[in-house]
């Protein structure tokens, strides 16, 4: 029988609450004592069907059989847990932060030192981690996007505020230039009466420089 990635969800929602809570030390001190409750071996059965396990358990030599007990049932539950933090992953920024990477790596590493096999886990981690890289390079690529965006937007604003000044400043000189082209032909009108008696001044002037003595 497999250990599906779905049965994981679904079984793992029910023991979480004993199997999240284990933190197994490689030092000696007080392990916790773990009810094995039905849905919790249920569980352990599937993924250990999926992930054959035979660790040797060299490192824990040195304690007594009763203390190395309670170990390797600590270090089932610290397995379970982290297949299911695994299947538990619903996105990339979950595992985009190195501590939580290093979390994951230590875990796997020290699993590895009591002989389990985390072949499998290794593979799904380095699988999830690549994922995350390039969402990262995703997200950034996308951030550098939206700023770029977001300044032009400014720039568009400041550009479209300048020509609504322009056209205003366009308006009111129009309106200038409108007057003073009225001004002008007002000015060309009154301008004729001098020009025509400066005309008739000259005529008269001729006409006396030439009157006969």
């Amino acid at each position: 029988m497999s250990c599906s990635t779905e049965a994981l969800k679904r079984k793992g929602s029910d023991s979480s609450s004993s199997s999240s809570t284990v933190r197994v030390r490689m030092s000696p001190g007080h392990y916790p004592f773990l009810r094995l409750t039905h849905e919790y071996r249920n569980l352990r059965d599937d993924l250990f069907t999926a992930m054959p396990q035979n660790p040797h358990y060299k490192p824990l030599e040195k304690f007594s059989a009763g203390v190395c007990e309670n170990i390797k049932v600590g270090l089932d539950a610290v397995f379970i847990n982290l297949a299911l933090k695994m299947v538990k992953l619903s996105s990339p920024i979950e595992l985009s932060s190195s501590d939580v990477q290093e979390e994951f790596i230590a875990t796997l590493t020290q699993l590895e030192e009591m002989g389990y096999d985390c072949a499998k886990l290794w593979v799904k981690f380095d699988t999830l981690r690549a994922i995350s890289a390039e969402g990262e390079g995703v997200s950034l690529r996308l951030e550098e996007t939206t700023s770029k965006r977001r300044n032009k937007q400014v720039e568009a604003t400041m550009t479209r505020t300048r020509i609504y000044e322009l056209e205003a400043e366009l308006k009111k000189l129009k309106a200038v230039l409108e007057t003073e082209e009225e001004e002008i032909e007002n000015l060309k009108f009154t301008e004729r009466s001098p020009i025509e008696e400066r005309e008739q001044i000259l005529k008269n002037f001729r006409s006396a420089a030439t009157a006969p003595w």
